[in-house]
This record gives C-alpha cells, structure tokens and sequence, in this order.
C-alpha cells in the first residue's frame, strides 16, 4: 500500500512537471511581463493610413521596454513639452492595445496608448485611452502625456515603424 502510495505521489508529480513545461512551450513572455500588450498599430499621421500591426511577442515586449517613462518631472515640463511641440509636423501613430480584462464576454481587443511621433523632434505625445480607466470618465486633457526622449529611446521607436524590429 505504501509503495502504491509513493508511486502515485510521483506519477502526480512528474505530470504535473511536465504539464508545466508543455504550457510554457511557445510563450515567451507572460502576459504580466508584456504587460497585458496584445499588439501595436501603427498609422501614418500625414493619412492615418494604417502601416502595419506588430503583434510578434518579442517586439511586443521591447516595445514595453521602451515605453517606460521617468514620471519624476512630469507636471512641471508639460505646458514647456507641449509648447516645443507647436509647429511640428506629426508623423506616426502607434496605438497600443491590450487584452480585455473580463475573462469571459467579448474577446475583442481593447485600446490602451497612443503615442505620437514629430518629426524632427524627441518629443513624443502619449495619449491614455478612455476606455481604458473603467471606473469614472476623465477629461482628455488629463490622459495626455508629453515626453522628452534621449536619441537612443526615439530612434528605437523610429526603428520600429520603418524597419520593424529593434
């Protein structure tokens, strides 16, 4: 009896081990480390012509790896952002979206940023969609964002609309 015991108590456990590996087969990233980021859309500003839709986890979790922005200076820059900003010519659109948070009802892919590309700038403009905050309605002017990039950080983006990859 014991032997079966121990036997079963193994069996259980190497199953479990390598129902573990099968799952993680094909996933490279979690969702929390793409932080929930289903895919990318990017559109030219000039039409709003969609150009491509990025949906590669890889390039999805760089893109997270880019879109991480110092928020120690935030408030006291933005009028100074946004006034850099005045005659510049828009170039991109990249539109996140994210996975719906209900696990049931509608699958359909929920929007979360857009952030927006100058020319000749490293100023993007990050806008937070509305749907994205459920539990009240905030004004538009509160859900966006202005941020001054390093060259590196702005030709990443750069990189990702014309090329592709990182």
């Amino acid at each position: 009896m014991r032997n079966y015991i121990i036997r079963s108590s193994l069996l259980v456990f190497g199953l479990c081990i390598c129902a573990g590996c099968s799952a993680q087969q094909g996933e490279k990233y979690t969702l929390e480390e793409l932080n929930n980021l289903a895919e990318i859309r990017i559109y030219s500003a000039e039409n709003n012509e969609l150009i491509k839709t990025i949906s590669d986890e890889e390039e999805l979790y760089q893109y997270n790896q880019c879109s991480i922005f110092d928020d120690s200076d935030i408030v006291e820059h933005q009028d100074e952002l946004k006034r850099n900003l005045e005659g510049a010519k828009e170039q991109y659109y990249l539109v996140a979206y994210k996975y719906p948070a209900a696990r049931f009802g509608g699958k359909e892919l929920e929007e979360n940023t857009t952030i927006t590309l100058y020319e000749d700038t490293c100023i993007i403009k990050m806008t937070v969609a509305e749907e994205s905050i459920k539990a009240f309605t905030i004004p538009e002017e509160f859900l966006t964002f202005y941020y001054e990039l390093s060259e590196e950080e702005i030709n990443s983006y750069r990189a990702l609309v014309e090329e592709g990859v990182y």
